[in-house]
């Protein structure tokens, strides 16, 4: 499918990877093979997904492939990338992109500052089997400081997020 058909949005450059990650995410893309977004923003998969595909440029840009996904673009939605990436990759370095602990921090109950939602061993596949996903709380982090605004709109100067709505009650 032609990017210009979908809806692809693109946040600021709020990460800066290191040289050597993306040398190692290079290596990853030329063995798994590269698609549109890819090659447009120089950019390497972090999820394909069971929300919007989201990826990570070389210059520290979050590429998202909103196909009816009704991704907003915060903060929360970038490091939620970041985190997932590391899971669907297994490139422990990407955790360097994400913001270092504040002093004030305090810990996740959501995830037991794991960075990971599993409704306490809760929630199992079809076959039985535990799964979690990035917890939807502190963003992947861990934890949560008022500092660090989740909600704030990292998106590139120009691009429309999608009004969020409130929970229904």
């Amino acid at each position: 499918m032609n990017t210009s058909s979908r809806r692809i949005l693109v946040s600021a450059r709020i990460f800066a990877p290191s040289v050597a990650l993306v040398a190692r995410l290079r290596q990853i893309r030329d063995e798994d093979g590269a698609d549109e977004i890819t090659q447009t923003y120089d950019a390497f998969m972090l999820d394909p997904g069971l929300g919007p595909p989201t990826y990570l440029s070389s210059d520290g840009r979050i590429v998202w492939d909103d196909d009816m996904w009704g991704v907003v673009g915060t903060r929360a939605d970038a490091f939620s990338a970041i985190r997932a990436g590391v899971g669907k990759t297994g490139v422990l370095a990407l955790l360097e992109l994400l913001p270092a602990r504040k002093p004030s921090a305090i810990n996740c109950n959501d995830c037991s500052a794991t960075g990971w939602f599993d409704a306490h061993g809760q929630l199992k596949d079809v076959h039985g089997k535990a799964f979690s996903f990035v917890c939807p709380e502190c963003a992947g982090l861990g934890w949560n400081d008022p500092s660090v605004v989740l909600t704030e709109s990292v998106l590139e100067a120009g691009q429309r997020p999608l009004k969020q709505t409130a929970a229904p009650s």
